[in-house]
């Protein structure tokens, strides 16, 4: 009973904190004459991905989350780029690569699907459907192949014919995988893995293949014009003077960085101080240019022997995150 007092405790001291950081971040965003542009808010042009440090172009982006996102195309691994063959617009993704290609209905440029696929595998010749063995089978007269048991599942979970296009191939043996090819992509059956059916890497075994230049692999920063998503908040704490004398004021520094160690301006801190008589509560300025957010902290007497300890409360959209300090008060 105890044990579980202590947890009850303990739970209603975090949501206390997190009405207080909120009521201190709201009194932060009005009383600040600048402040950042938060990324719920920013338009989006372009979708930076720190995993592999490139940037979704803005006119693939509405597309790329038709199909499938990550889990289908996996992470940007180019920004987008002039084909010198095409001279269209291209962007590779780990397992595919799309195209601004012109639509002749339309006679407006649209984001396409490149046909990976067939372009790595050519069309398999077409096999009659009476000599296919239709037992947990789907047959596509269209293009003369069958998705068959684990790859049947995941084709139809994943959109099918909308997402992964027509199959190209019966699913067959490439070195020690079994393996099937559609239109825009390669599905590999893995059944030492918990996921047995993935989406192969078509997008790098292509781009290899067409020998682009390996330069347009490395990470770039995002430019202005792109929305820079802040993906978590790194905080380091840190003092003016461990040990102060009694009667001394004390001057407290916090650092906001982010994922790529970039600074964050414009988070909200809340300082929790923890006094032998009790807690004082305390709103930092938001974070400047450099991520730093700075605060002098006036002292009653103190004895000498007191440890302060700080608690430091950030906020930035929809990130909260906590770090703590202390010092010593002494002769």
């Amino acid at each position: 009973m105890r044990l579980r007092a202590h947890s009850i405790q303990r739970k209603q001291q975090a949501q206390t904190r997190v009405i207080l950081v909120s009521a201190a971040l709201l009194v932060a965003l009005l009383s600040s004459t600048v402040l950042a542009v938060s990324p719920a808010f920013a338009q989006e042009e372009g979708r930076y991905y720190p995993e592999t440090g490139h940037t979704i172009d803005g006119q693939f982006v509405a597309f790329f989350d038709q199909q499938g996102g990550l889990e289908i195309l996996g992470y940007p691994i180019t920004d987008a780029f002039v084909d010198p063959l095409s001279g269209w617009l291209i962007q590779y993704f780990q397992n595919a690569r799309m195209e601004m290609a012109l639509d002749p209905a339309t006679g407006e440029m649209v984001a396409v699907l490149s046909p990976l696929g067939e372009l790595m595998n050519s069309w398999d010749p077409a096999v009659q459907q009476n000599t296919v063995d239709t037992s947990g089978c789907t047959f596509y007269s269209d293009s003369g192949h069958s998705v068959c048991y684990a790859f049947l599942d995941f084709y139809e979970a994943k959109g099918g014919l909308h997402t992964l296009g027509l199959p190209v191939s019966e699913f067959k043996l490439e070195g020690d995988r079994l393996v099937q090819y559609f239109q825009g992509y390669r599905l590999d059956w893995m059944p030492e893995a918990e996921n047995q059916v993935r989406v192969a890497p078509l997008g790098r075994l292509h781009f290899e293949q067409v020998g682009y230049d390996p330069n347009l692999l490395n990470p770039v920063l995002p430019s202005n014009r792109v929305l820079y998503r802040v993906m978590e908040m790194q905080l380091k704490s840190s003092v003016a003077k461990p040990v102060v004398i009694t009667g001394e004021n004390q001057e407290v520094y916090l650092l906001v960085r982010d994922q790529n160690l970039h600074p964050v301006q414009g988070a909200a801190v809340t300082l929790f101080v923890h006094l032998p008589d009790g807690e004082r509560t305390l709103v930092m300025p938001v974070t400047d240019s450099e991520g730093i957010s700075r605060l002098y902290l006036p002292l009653e007497e103190l004895q000498p022997g007191t440890v302060v300890t700080l608690e430091f409360w950030v906020v930035y959209g929809d990130l909260i995150r906590m770090t703590q300090d202390s010092f010593m008060v002494w002769w």
